[in-house]
C-alpha cells in the first residue's frame, strides 16, 4: 500500500486535478485501452463522477444493477446505437472487469489517488474540462466501435496541445531511408516555421525525423514564433521509448512540446495498443502526411483513421522499385491520399500560418477561467451526484459542465468519493505504487524500463531470424527477416526458439505476414531488444546508443 504520509505533500500538478478528471483517470485504470462500453456508460450517466460511483457501488443490489443498465442503454442510444441482449451481456461482463480493477487501486483517498495518477506530480493529467484539452479528439466519438480518450497524461508543456487549432501529423515507417527521413524532417520544419503544431508517434525513422524537423524550426525562430511538437505513445509515460530516442524526448520537453498518452503511467506498450494510438494521432491533426510507408506499415492505419475522421491525407510518392515506398504509392493509386508534390511549401496542405497560441501555463494542468477556482469548476462538473446520503442522479443531459443545483447546497459529502469495493483493503496489501510499477495483477504495471527486457518466445524467433540473415551475409531488412521466418527449418533446429515452456512440446511453424512482423519489431524496439539503422534491424547488445537524430 502506498505511504499516505509521503504522498500527502501533493504537488501543484496533482492537487489541481478536478473531480471529473480524477474520475476519468480511475476509470481509465479500469480498462485495457479504448473501451466503447465504458464510454457509453459515461455518456448515459452524464459525467464521469456519476459513472464511477455507480460502477463502484457493488452493494447496491438490484436497484444499482437496473440503474446501470438504464445508464448504459441511454448512453448507447446517445451514441447512435440500440442495445440488444448480446450488448447488455457484454456490458455486464465489462462491469465485472472494471470492478476487479477497482480492487487494485492503492487507496480511496483523493489526495493519495491524485499523486498515484501523476506519479507524485511528475506527470500531468487533463480531461475535457481543461483549457488544454484538444477538442478535436471528440471527433473520435463518431466511431461506434472505439471511443475518445477519457483523459490524457503528459510530460512537458500541456499548452502545446492547444497551441495550434489545426495541427499537422507526419507519420511513416520505422525503417525509413534517407528519402523518407528528408521528406518528414523538411515538411515538419516548414510547418513549424509557420507556427503549426507537429504531431507524431516518437518512434524511429519517420516519427523521429518529423520531431527533429519541428525542433530545427524552434532553434531557428525561437519559442515565440515556432510551432511545437507533440509525441503520442502507445503505453504509459513510464515506458516511453525507444531508449535511443531519449535525447529527442528531452529536447521536445525542453522546447515547449509534450509527450502524451491516453493510458495510465505504468501501462505496458503492447503491440495491439499501437493501432489504437494511431487514432489519436489522426484525430489531433487536421492534415496527415505519410512520408514513407511499406505495404503493411502502421502508418496506413493512421491514414485510414484520418480519412474516416474527415482529415486531409497526403502521401509522398516514391521509387516504385523500393519496397519502402509501396504503401504511399498505393494510397495515391487508390485515391486514399493526395499526392504530395513539394516539401518546401506547406501553404497548400496547412491552414494559414500563425504565431503559436500560448495559454497561461503557470499551472501544468487544468487552469480555471473567468476567475473561477478549480473547486468551482469541479462543482459545475459534478452537480447532481450520488452522495453519502444515498441520493441519485436521474438526469441524462450530456454536457461536461453543469450549473450547480441550489437544492444540493446543504448536502454533506458532495463531490467525488471513491467507494471502493469491500475487499479493497485486502487487495491494497499487494499493491505497489506508480513509481515502482509493482502490482498484484500485472496487467497495467511492469518493471522499470531501465531493466533489461527478456524476449518472448515469438520475439526469440524473430531474433533467430535476424541472426540467420547475418550468418548468410545478408542485411537484416524487414523483407529478409520475413523470408527467414517463413522458410521451413528442421524441427530440431526450430526447437530452440519454438519450444513452449508450458508443456515442452514443439509448435508448428506459423506463417508470418509483414504486418505481424512490423508489430513485433515495434514492440521489440520499445523494449530495447533491437535497433534500426539505415533500414536494417540490429540486435541491441549495448543500451548506450545515440538517439535517432539523422
Amino acid at each position: 500500500m502506498m505511504n499516505g504520509n509521503a504522498l500527502a505533500s501533493a504537488t501543484n500538478s496533482s492537487s489541481s486535478i478536478d473531480d471529473d478528471t480524477l474520475a476519468r483517470a480511475i476509470l481509465t485504470f479500469c480498462i485495457d485501452s479504448a473501451d466503447a462500453l465504458l464510454f457509453a456508460t459515461i455518456k448515459g450517466a452524464g459525467d464521469a463522477v456519476t459513472a464511477l460511483q455507480l460502477i463502484a457501488d457493488e452493494k447496491g443490489g438490484t436497484r444499482n444493477r437496473n440503474r446501470l443498465d438504464e445508464v448504459f442503454a441511454t448512453g448507447t442510444a446517445k451514441w447512435g446505437r440500440k442495445v440488444n441482449a448480446r450488448g447488455m451481456g457484454s456490458f455486464h461482463h465489462g462491469l465485472e472487469r472494471w470492478r476487479e480493477r477497482l480492487h487494485q487501486l492503492p487507496s480511496s483517498d483523493k489526495t493519495v489517488l491524485k499523486d498515484f495518477f501523476t506519479v507524485n506530480g511528475s506527470q500531468w493529467t487533463i480531461g475535457p474540462t481543461s483549457p488544454y484539452w484538444p477538442s478535436q479528439l471528440n471527433d473520435l466519438s463518431i466511431r461506434k466501435d472505439w471511443a475518445s480518450p477519457l483523459c490524457l497524461w503528459g510530460i512537458g508543456n500541456p499548452a502545446a496541445l492547444a497551441s495550434c487549432p489545426q495541427p499537422l501529423a507526419v507519420v511513416g515507417s520505422r525503417g525509413a531511408d534517407d528519402y523518407g527521413r528528408y521528406v518528414a524532417r523538411t515538411i515538419a520544419k516548414k510547418a513549424a516555421e509557420q507556427g503549426h503544431l507537429v504531431v507524431s508517434g516518437g518512434a524511429f525513422g519517420i516519427d523521429a525525423a518529423a520531431h527533429w524537423g519541428a525542433l530545427d524550426a524552434m532553434s531557428g525562430l525561437g519559442e515565440s514564433e515556432s510551432g511545437r511538437t507533440v509525441a503520442i505513445f502507445a503505453g504509459g509515460l513510464n515506458h516511453i521509448g525507444p531508449e535511443r530516442n531519449q535525447p529527442l524526448f528531452d529536447r521536445i520537453k525542453a522546447n515547449g512540446g509534450a509527450l502524451i498518452s491516453e493510458l495510465c503511467p505504468n501501462t505496458i506498450p503492447e503491440a495491439r495498443r499501437f493501432l489504437l494510438r494511431n487514432r489519436i494521432i489522426a484525430a489531433l491533426a487536421s492534415t496527415v502526411v505519410v512520408a514513407q510507408a511499406r505495404s503493411r506499415s502502421g502508418a496506413l492505419n493512421t491514414a485510414n483513421w484520418a480519412a474516416e475522421l474527415g482529415r486531409e491525407v497526403y502521401a509522398a510518392p516514391g521509387n516504385i522499385n523500393v519496397p519502402g515506398n509501396t504503401g504511399c504509392n498505393w494510397l495515391i493509386r487508390d485515391h486514399r491520399a493526395i499526392i504530395l508534390t513539394s516539401v518546401n511549401s506547406v501553404d497548400e496542405i496547412c491552414h494559414e500560418g500563425h504565431a503559436p497560441k500560448v495559454l497561461n501555463i503557470g499551472e501544468p494542468t487544468t487552469t480555471p477561467t473567468n476567475n473561477e477556482t478549480t473547486e468551482n469548476q469541479a462543482a459545475k462538473s459534478i452537480s447532481h451526484l450520488s452522495t453519502s446520503t444515498g441520493k441519485e442522479n436521474h438526469g441524462y443531459i450530456d454536457q461536461p459542465q453543469r450549473q450547480p443545483d441550489d437544492s444540493n447546497t446543504n448536502r454533506t459529502g458532495a463531490g467525488l468519493q471513491v467507494p471502493l469495493p469491500s475487499s479493497t483493503e485486502t487487495a491494497r496489501s499487494g499493491q505497489g505504487n506508480a513509481a515502482t510499477g509493482q502490482s498484484s495483477s500485472g496487467r497495467h504495471i511492469s518493471q522499470s524500463p531501465a531493466s533489461k527486457a527478456k524476449p518472448t518466445v515469438v520475439q526469440q524467433e524473430v531474433l533467430t531470424a535476424i541472426r540467420r540473415c547475418r550468418r548468410q551475409g545478408n542485411a537484416a531488412t524487414h523483407e529478409a527477416i520475413l523470408e527467414m521466418l517463413n522458410t521451413p527449418r528442421p524441427a530440431g533446429k526450430r526447437q530452440s526458439f519454438m519450444q513452449n515452456p508450458a508443456n515442452t512440446t514443439i509448435q508448428e511453424a506459423t506463417s508470418w505476414s509483414i504486418g505481424k512482423l512490423e508489430s513485433e519489431l515495434g514492440e521489440m524496439e520499445l523494449r530495447g531488444l533491437i535497433a534500426l539503422k539505415s533500414g536494417t534491424v540490429q540486435i541491441v547488445t549495448n543500451n548506450r546508443r545515440k538517439a535517432d537524430n539523422p
